[in-house]
């Protein structure tokens, strides 16, 4: 799903996550050209960090969600620009829906954007299932390449060195 190849130019919503950094990792591992995060400012030493964007060649932009200014400025400049949008927050139960907002939408390249996304509530689900979701989207989970992705993607971060990050606490913290 998403088509990330060499050269690609790609979106991470929800960077800071764990899928989101995931899909930092992986755009940067399958050699995309450009890679950027929409996270909270307060995440973006955090993604920078589980991510190497400051030893990559690669162009890694963090953009903070919460700042209307930046978001607004991301969305005008970069019209039609993105061959992939990764969406991990929207229906991640926090209210965000990154998927039915047309001035995310216009950021993909036309016709041959992808749109992936991980999550979603029972209309998403329910359009994929009865065959009315866009061509250009995909929801990860019914992707058909399924168990031969996952094995490539973890090939993949582990041939880039890229590892999860875990924060292990005691039970009685």
């Amino acid at each position: 799903a998403g088509k990330v190849e060499k050269g690609s130019v790609v979106l991470v919503i929800g960077a800071s996550g764990g899928c989101g950094l995931a899909g930092m990792q992986l755009a940067l591992a399958l050699g995309a050209s450009r890679v950027v995060g929409i996270c909270s400012g307060k995440n973006f030493e955090f993604v920078k960090s589980q991510t190497g964007a400051s030893s990559s060649s690669t162009a890694v932009e963090l953009v903070d969600y919460t700042d209307e200014g930046a978001m607004k400025k991301i969305c005008e400049e970069n019209v039609g620009k993105f061959d992939c949008i990764y969406d991990t927050a929207t229906g991640s139960g926090r209210g965000e829906d990154y998927a039915s907002n047309s001035s995310i939408a216009n950021l993909l390249k036309q016709p041959t954007g992808q749109f992936v996304q991980i999550n979603g509530g029972p209309s998403t689900w329910a359009k994929k299932v009865l065959g009315f979701e866009d061509k250009n989207r995909s929801l990860v989970v019914t992707a058909k390449e399924g168990k031969r992705d996952l094995e490539t993607i973890a090939n993949l971060l582990e041939k880039e060195g890229f590892k999860p990050f875990l924060n292990v606490k005691k039970f009685d913290e």
